[in-house]
């Protein structure tokens, strides 16, 4: 398998990368998933989202989830997205210009969040947290502007949880460590409640979700990885190639790939 442009380790700087169509791709690609969508519709009824509400969706990306939200929250609510990246918040307003949404676009910084304190009903982000140095800071900053009584709701999968039926287990048990150590916060998902509860949030609910996949979506998530483990000497050519040959013939199988997500969900006292 030849190795794509860019991996997922950059989505905290999508900007510098050398192909950043890239990260549009691969979230575009996450939200046609049938598996994604209930994943995301367990995190819009955590959020508890009721029409005139004004909601914040951090790591928004290209907007997909904000557009989602905009249309429950109507014509009288509210949704804004804030990323980083100059390159999704462009694309996110490209996609919206013509949509007459609610919904505003912010290029700012997650761990000092451009707004008052108690400002939102709801505050949401989504697969975001495994890419970030220090996830409670950014929790804690989605708290502060978070109203009273709203809801806090975060997604992140755990890599150390993913999901291939292929008869070498051993090789699957590698690349799944391997793939999750690459990343800066590989066992996230199994991590968000404590951070829930260290961030001072009440009426905590977790929730985990099987999200099945295909061979196209799992060599973007994987793929760059991978080669990164390589190029590095953890892994051989030939134990890539079997890896990567065994995915394959899984899929045309109908055999699981998947992983696990959990959707956690507190409420600001």
């Amino acid at each position: 398998m030849e190795k794509p442009n860019d991996t997922i380790t950059g989505f905290d700087r999508v900007d510098q990368m050398a192909n950043p169509a890239f990260f549009t791709q691969f979230m575009d690609k996450s939200h046609t998933l049938q598996s994604a969508s209930i994943y995301r519709q367990r995190m819009f009824d955590l959020l508890d989202v009721g029409l005139g509400a004004t909601l914040l969706d951090v790591g928004c990306g290209a907007g997909n989830d904000v557009q989602d939200l905009a249309k429950q929250v109507g014509p009288s609510g509210r949704v804004v997205g804030i990323d980083s990246s100059a390159t999704m918040i462009q694309e996110a307003r490209r996609r919206t210009a013509d949509a007459h949404l609610p919904v505003e676009y912010i290029q700012g910084d997650a761990y000092q969040l451009p707004f008052q304190e108690n400002t939102f009903d709801g505050c949401q982000s989504s697969r975001v947290f495994k890419h970030l140095a220090e996830p409670g800071r950014v929790l804690a900053e989605m708290v502060r502007v978070a109203r009273p009584g709203a809801r806090v709701v975060v997604a992140e999968a755990d890599f150390d949880l993913t999901i291939v039926d292929i008869p070498d287990r051993t090789l699957a048990r590698k690349m799944i460590h391997l793939a999750c150590d690459s990343l800066r916060q590989g066992w996230m998902g199994r991590q968000l409640p404590k951070l829930f509860s260290e961030v001072g949030l009440s009426d905590i609910v977790i929730t985990g979700h099987v999200l099945s996949s295909d061979y196209a979506y799992f060599q973007m998530v994987f793929g760059g990885l991978l080669q990164d483990a390589q190029a590095a000497g953890k892994v051989s050519a030939e134990e890539l190639t079997r890896f990567w040959d065994l995915l394959e013939q899984a899929d045309r199988q109908q055999r699981l790939l998947g992983y696990v997500g959990f959707v956690v969900g507190g409420r600001k006292p």
